[in-house]
């Protein structure tokens, strides 16, 4: 009867043991697991050079996206924003301290300084646009990947030129 009594308690303490050890090692191959994501080092500048305006009333509007979602048109979507004076003979905007990424760039000239994109009763501008690339689009706005650019290094420079349609 005590051998019985014996095994019976060297299985509750082994069992014991090993239900304390069991959630330690699960944790540690839980942690282990995690998808790794690749995330570019360094930061860098991103230049815009913006040519073609057709006159100097107004402002010039920059953003940068990161993402699809509202480009080129939605700028309270842009990771980044500037405004410039339309006066003067050179227009640049920097955007210092990008980290590395892909990364896409619209402007517009609000020639009236009314604060807003002025369209036409189809929605085409009235005013001038333009993005990163310079794709040439038909019918609507050119797309983020059309007007995508890779930041990887120090610095970029992209000189983008404002239609008026």
């Amino acid at each position: 009867m005590m051998e019985i009594v014996m095994k019976r308690s060297c299985w509750i303490v082994i069992i014991a043991l090993l239900s304390v050890q069991l959630p330690a090692m699960s944790r540690n191959a839980v942690a282990a697991e995690p998808e790794q994501v690749e995330v570019p080092a360094g930061v860098g500048a991103i230049t815009v050079k913006i040519t073609g305006l057709r006159s100097s009333d107004g402002n010039l509007s920059v953003a940068l996206f990161n993402a699809k979602k509202g480009f080129p048109g939605k700028y309270d979507r842009a990771i980044r924003k500037a405004k410039t004076p339309a006066a003067g003979s050179a227009h640049v905007v920097v955007f210092g301290d990008v980290p590395y990424g892909t990364y896409a760039v619209a402007v517009q000239h609000d020639e009236n300084g009314n604060g807003k994109l002025d369209a036409n009763f189809l929605g085409m501008p009235k005013e001038g646009v333009g993005t990163s690339n310079n794709p040439k689009s038909k019918f609507g706005p050119p797309s983020f990947d059309d007007a995508a650019f890779v930041l990887d290094r120090k610095s970029v420079e992209l000189t983008i030129n404002l239609r008026y349609l």
